[in-house]
């Protein structure tokens, strides 16, 4: 894919999305052009199934690793929004991989979030010849790339699958991502009743689909973030989640940040000196939550 070669999107739920799509881009094609990078790498045979990888300017051996997922209603977006993160990621120092899926509704659940796990496994198997080591692996994403890497961490059965131990994982960072997709009736025309329509192939699905249903008796420890002005119904499901893991084996970081909306913490996370972006970056470095 890389910047030129994008295939075009109809336009984005909700409509603040555009502008956010299009800033994102710009700023992540501005970061690919000052880090170094290996870009449009496939872990699968699909054209979505492709990471960029980035690196810090020397190589250096025994990285920690951020694999990370764009948002998107996971029906739009591209690996490419996330670009923005790298320079701020690789100097650590770290490896970023920037991970793009398969979209719906051409595919429905579990296939983006199988091609998460895939993507993990790539990932795992070959970011040794980058200069990243397979034990310090960390997952998250934005918004429904979020919700995706949370699943993966989450459901140990899928990872085994994939030929994955279950602390291959060693943290995960979902930022303003909806950590419920279980609704009572949602109304017609609501973000709620769109994850329904585009994402689940059954709304019977919806259970395994939530990584807040998947939290019992979890050892991965999470960071979850969302801003302060963020979509209501993932504020509520960052709430019930950070609840739901503080009872279990791994605990949880939270953070809420101030006049941030939905897309403003994923621009955010170009700037090396953001609060997300300094305690990621020392959890990386140290192993631990900072």
């Amino acid at each position: 894919m890389a910047f030129d070669d994008l295939p075009a999107q109809s336009p984005i739920y909700p409509e603040e999305a555009e502008a956010y799509a299009r800033q994102a881009l710009a700023l992540s094609r501005e970061a690919a052009g000052r880090t170094r990078c290996v870009l449009d790498l496939p872990y699968g045979s699909d054209y979505w199934q492709k990471v960029d990888v980035y690196l810090p300017e020397q190589r250096l051996e025994g990285l920690p690793v951020l694999v990370f997922a764009h948002g998107g209603a996971w029906s739009h977006g591209y690996k490419e929004w996330m670009g923005l993160m790298a320079p701020a990621i690789v100097a650590t120092p770290a490896v970023f991989v920037s991970v793009s899926y398969r979209l719906a509704p051409d595919v429905r659940f579990p296939a983006p979030l199988d091609d998460c796990v895939a993507a993990l496994r790539w990932v795992r198997d070959h970011i040794s010849d980058y200069g990243g080591s397979p034990d310090r692996i960390y997952v998250g994403g934005h918004s429904a790339g979020g919700h995706l890497y949370a699943l993966a961490t989450l459901r140990h059965d899928l990872l085994g699958q994939a030929g994955l131990a279950p602390d291959t994982i060693k943290a995960c960072f979902p930022v303003s991502s909806q950590l419920n997709l279980v609704f009572d009736a949602p109304e017609p025309g609501s973000g709620e009743a769109r994850i329904y329509e585009i994402f689940l192939a059954r709304a019977e699905d919806a259970p395994a689909a939530s990584p807040l249903h998947q939290m019992e008796g979890n050892r991965t420890p999470f960071f979850l973030s969302h801003g302060e002005r963020d979509f209501p119904r993932i504020i509520a499901s960052n709430l019930l989640a950070t609840q739901t893991l503080a009872r279990q084996p791994s605990g949880v970081v939270s953070e809420v940040y101030p006049e941030h909306g939905h897309f403003d913490t994923a621009l955010g996370l170009a700037d090396p000196a953001h609060p997300w972006v300094r305690k990621v970056s020392a959890w990386l470095r140290d192993g631990t939550a900072p």
